[in-house]
């Protein structure tokens, strides 16, 4: 039971963990916009939830996205107080791509 509702406690803040991934962005000095999708865009977080985080980079970055993956993260939990064990999940895509998935998901832009 301990461990629901520490994750609960978590999800609820999800608000100021995406925060912490947008600073990261910025603070990497990417080209790129961030949005949160999923279960929280779409107001439908459970206790088996992770928070779905888009990242729309330019498509000149050139950059693999697992690595962009590994640097967002790695900033925003050692710079910028995500916790270590927050269940997010990163999403790196070009802004091409972004646009085709808006199409069919709901967005919600976050400003860093």
């Amino acid at each position: 039971m301990f461990w629901v509702k520490y994750h609960l406690r978590h999800l609820k803040a999800w608000r100021e963990a995406i925060r912490s991934v947008a600073d990261a962005v910025r603070s990497l000095g990417l080209d790129a916009k961030v949005y949160v999708i999923g279960g929280a865009a779409e107001r439908r977080l459970t206790v088996l939830s992770d928070v779905d985080v888009l990242v729309c980079v330019d498509e000149s970055c050139g950059a693999d996205p697992w690595e962009l993956r590994r640097r967002i993260l790695t900033r925003a939990m050692d710079e910028h107080g995500l916790p270590w064990d927050y269940p997010i999940e990163l999403h790196i895509h070009t802004g091409r791509e972004c646009e085709k998935l808006f199409k069919s998901l709901k967005a919600i832009p976050v400003r860093a």
